[in-house]
């Protein structure tokens, strides 16, 4: 894949977080594009490009949601260095890997979102704790959509490199 490409990526998913996923609401639970995407680019491509993810992808949010600067990033890179640590527990099996790693780490997450927004801006409604199964149920189906599609985009380009080489 390459930081640029996820640097990009990561920008579609905040805009597409921002703007369709925002208007969706499930049970008080909104999905977490950026979230999604950022733990299945590091389980299935790796470290460097999870981080890029986060980052590019944090500070898209900040800025198009004008949230304090740097919260989100904060938010996504402690996700990713999350599921990187996982990773050796997850790397059997990368579909199933995604989704159960973005099922425990949704909860993390928006606990972390929670207690960043609070230091950050006025005080904010508290979380229940059906809100944060139901953001983790919801934040697993979409990791169970979106797996697929990343680990098939990096076989894709497995493919073409070893036609490349035997040119």
């Amino acid at each position: 894949m390459g930081p640029a490409f996820a640097a990009v990526g990561a920008g579609i998913a905040a805009l597409l977080e921002l703007t369709i996923a925002s208007r969706y609401q499930f049970a008080d639970a909104q999905l977490q594009v950026s979230l999604v995407f950022a733990v299945a680019v590091t389980l299935v491509y790796g470290f460097e490009e999870g981080m890029t993810w986060a980052f590019v992808g944090g500070l898209s949010l900040d800025l198009l949601a004008m949230r304090p600067l740097g919260s989100s990033v904060f938010e996504l890179l402690s996700a990713v260095a999350m599921a990187t640590l996982a990773e050796p527990l997850l790397s059997r099996s990368r579909y199933f890997g995604c989704v159960i790693a973005v099922l425990v780490l949704t909860p993390v997450f928006l606990v972390i979102s929670d207690v960043t927004t609070g230091l950050l801006q006025p005080v904010a409604p508290p979380l229940h704790p059906t809100g944060l199964l139901a953001a983790a149920l919801l934040n697993a189906i979409l990791a169970a959509i979106v797996a697929p599609l990343v680990i098939g985009i990096k076989r894709r380009g497995e493919q073409r490199e070893r036609v490349i080489w035997w040119r």
